[in-house]
This record gives structure tokens, sequence and C-alpha cells, in this order.
């Protein structure tokens, strides 16, 4: 009964440090959760709570969120972009094709299984977006802000 008892213990001490390196695993390109703001724009990046099966392991997978802080806006569209080593070419990332009429104040667009190249130096997250129209047939000024997130190291 005690070896029992032993085996047990032993095997869920082991399960624990599986699990615990799984997670770490998790956060070997970024250190989540990360959070970049501006005074209309929050960007946050967090751990996928559910990771695709994949059959490599050149990706890592976050769950990343982007929330209109600010006033309600027109025309919104994002862009991600990630570079590549030895290159200055900037590889886009399509998180959505939609462009959105409107963007509201406290919506959030969502994108739970994000895969990020572990080559990746650098991720840019470019949001652009379009002030007041100035009639119907003419669009306002174009905005954006570009957001850089850069791996731990």
């Amino acid at each position: 009964m005690k070896k029992l008892i032993t085996s047990l213990f032993i095997f869920c001490f082991i399960a624990t440090g599986i699990a615990s390196n799984v997670a770490a695993e998790a956060d070997k390109l970024f250190k989540t959760p990360i959070v970049k703001q501006s005074d209309q724009w929050k960007i946050e990046i967090k751990k996928a709570k559910e990771t695709a099966k994949t059959t490599n392991n050149n990706f890592e997978r976050y769950h990343v969120f982007i929330t209109n802080i600010g006033k309600d806006l027109d025309s919104v569209e994002f862009n991600t972009y990630r570079n590549e080593p030895n290159t200055e070419t900037k590889y886009g990332l399509s998180i959505s094709d939609d462009q959105y009429k409107v963007f509201k104040q406290g919506q959030v667009f969502e994108f739970p299984n994000f895969p990020i190249s572990n080559k990746s130096g650098e991720l840019q997250f470019e949001i652009s977006w379009h002030g007041k129209p100035h009639s119907k047939e003419v669009q306002g000024r174009k905005y954006k802000e570009t957001f850089t997130f850069t791996p731990t190291k």
C-alpha cells in the first residue's frame, strides 16, 4: 500500500513538472501577458488557452486582443507583420481581411489562436482608420498607429 501511495505521489509530482514545463514553453518567444496602449488602442498578447496541434515546433500560439479604448472610428483595418532573419522585408500576417465600417469605443477584436514564428525578432500591429468623412463621396483623413513587440531574451 505504501508503494502504491509513493508511486502515485511521484507520478503527480512528475505530471505537475511536465505541465509547468509546457506552460513555460508557451512563454518562450514572448513573456506574457504583454500590453501596449495609446489613447485610442490597447493591444494585449496572452498565452493561447488551447493550442492547435501542429506537426512542427516552428510557431508559438498566442491570444491577441485589440480594444478600442478611445472614440468611435470609421473604416478600421488591422494588419500585422513579422520580420525574418537576414532580410529587411516584413511578412504580412493576416488577422482579418475585413474592414470595419464602424469600430465603437470598447469594441474588441479577438484572435484566440494567433501563430507567431519562432524566427521572428519583431511583431508589428498596424491599425488604420479614417476621420470624419468630408461628404458622402469623400472619406476623412486616414490615420494609423503601429505597435511593435519584440521577444524577450
